[in-house]
């Protein structure tokens, strides 16, 4: 019986927190609510010294209605190293759970919790390398808990209108709860960004995923007058094995170093009216 309520849990977890069927979905999903905006499109931290943010959003509200929260920190060290930390969770909906005797007990609700620290270095005035350590932690029935350690690397090429750059991302262990274990999403990326004229940045991305998936992204991003700053961008996805196909929008302002971001998905049955809004603080 034990085992039974376990896989049906497990089924639940795994599909719940991202709409799709990916085991440790939650490191698939942005966190960040710029790149959100842009068709989930990786951003690399372009802060001067220091750069804290936080984020609340709600995921797939139609399908899954999962609810995700947390922030980062990037503080550059030097003029060649950067540090970062973060932290997020995903909540997914409660359910019910009973006793073996079928006694209401109460309520579950099963979660996701990832915890990074990484570095950005700068080999040459052109050359980049960023890596990142992180901790996944996922939680689907009071009695079953499943860890996993993984890690980013990033090697990229920059120049003052453009830049490239490829990764590889969630390499590490399996998600493991026990005597079971799954594997991460793990990643080749392919990243690249242009900037034909001041304020534009336009960015795109591929994903092949190593279950045997692809993804592909890109993004715009139009500011005016360092203010006010425009955003929209389409994702290719694939609803069984990565983040379904969907479109972005999204809003941001900033001034004296305060910026307040705003997300919104459409184009997608499962994705459809997502939001995540962001703020923080930098200079």
């Amino acid at each position: 019986m034990k085992r039974l309520f376990f896989i049906a849990s497990l089924l639940i977890s795994i599909a719940a927190p991202a709409a799709f069927a990916q085991s440790g979905s939650a490191l698939l999903i942005p966190s960040d609510t710029r790149a959100m905006s842009m068709g989930g499109v990786a951003l690399r931290p372009d802060a001067g010294k220091l750069d804290v943010k936080a984020f609340y959003g709600s995921w797939a509200p139609k399908t899954a209605d999962n609810t995700m929260f947390g922030g980062d920190v990037f503080f550059r060290a030097s003029e060649r190293l950067g540090l970062s930390l973060e932290g997020r969770v995903f909540q997914d909906k409660p359910y019910d759970i009973s006793s073996a005797q079928g006694m209401a007990r109460g309520q579950f609700r099963p979660s996701e919790m990832v915890l990074g620290l990484g570095a950005s270095f700068a080999a040459t005035d052109f050359l980049s390398i960023d890596v990142k350590a992180r901790m996944f932690s996922s939680t689907i029935a009071e009695n079953y808990k499943g860890n996993a350690f993984c890690g980013d690397l990033r090697v990229g090429y920059e120049q003052e209108m453009f830049s490239v750059g490829l990764s590889g991302r969630n390499l590490g262990s399996k998600l493991s709860y026990g005597a079971d274990s799954y594997a991460l999403p793990a990643l080749a990326a392919l990243d690249a960004s242009v900037r034909p004229v001041a304020g534009l940045t336009v960015a795109a991305e591929a994903d092949y995923l190593f279950s045997g998936a692809l993804m592909a992204a890109l993004g715009v991003e139009y500011t005016i007058a360092e203010i006010v700053s425009l955003r929209g961008g389409f994702h290719y996805g694939d609803a069984a094995k990565a983040l379904p196909t969907f479109a972005s929008l999204g809003l941001g302002v900033q001034f004296a170093g305060v910026h307040l971001d705003a997300a919104f998905l459409l184009g997608s049955k499962t994705l459809g009216n997502t939001m995540m809004f962001g703020l923080g603080y930098s200079f």
